[in-house]
């Protein structure tokens, strides 16, 4: 019975990791055509975090700066180290490697897409628009302290409240991203599919990869 979930866990993470890239794919073609679509969706994600205020703007460039790919990588270091030196060595090769890997898909895109940021922005900030790197980071470094701390919840509520607390956490990046002008709403949003996609197709293969790790990294 044990055998029989895990083979149907390994198949619903493909399943679904496969339908958040072609949810991906459709949003990339629309952006790439700029279609009305887009448009519409763009429009609509300035509406929703307007209006600007001094007090909103400070804050929100406070909170982004936690979801940058560079703040993240650091912390994702760290966590790599801790993991490494409580003797899960393959955990920590296994989530540095869905962090940083993951992320140079991220830049792959940007610069094969090539999308301008949208005008009036409300930060300094360089770079190519989709998809967002805060987001893609972000999800996939939420992803992980849940892949992490939830097997140590006891009871039900706990587990509810740390996945309410870490999807607060990225919908706030990805507001934040909005409203500060520095990407666009299908900027965040492709993000998110990509990262999704990213974790669930990567997790589906993890037993295939800590097989192939195990002997090399226990030898270290």
């Amino acid at each position: 019975m044990n055998e029989a979930y895990k083979i149907m866990h390994k198949k619903a993470q493909i399943g679904f990791g496969f339908f958040c890239w072609i949810l991906f794919g459709i949003l990339l073609f629309n952006v790439l055509t700029k279609s009305l679509f887009i448009r519409s969706i763009d429009t609509s994600g300035f509406a929703l975090t307007a209006p600007v205020s001094k007090v909103k703007t400070t804050i929100l460039t406070e909170l982004t700066f936690m979801g940058d790919p560079v703040t993240v990588g650091i912390i994702t270091i760290g966590l790599m180290l801790l993991l490494w030196r409580r003797g899960r060595a393959t955990d920590s090769v296994w989530y540095g490697m869905l962090q940083f890997i993951g992320y140079c898909l991220v830049i792959l895109i940007k610069y094969s897409v090539t999308r301008f940021r949208p005008s009036f922005r409300l930060i300094n900030v360089s770079g190519y628009s989709f998809p967002s790197g805060h987001t893609f980071s972000t999800v996939i470094f939420t992803f992980t302290i849940l892949a992490l701390l939830l097997p140590y919840c006891k009871v039900k509520w706990q587990k509810v409240f740390l996945e309410i607390i870490g999807a607060l956490w990225i919908i706030i990046i990805m507001y934040s991203r909005v409203y500060l002008h520095a990407h666009f709403t299908s900027d965040v949003i492709g993000a998110f599919l990509l990262a999704s996609g990213w974790w669930l197709l990567a997790n589906s293969q993890r037993t295939v990869f800590f097989h192939w790790l195990q002997k090399p990294v226990n030898k270290v």
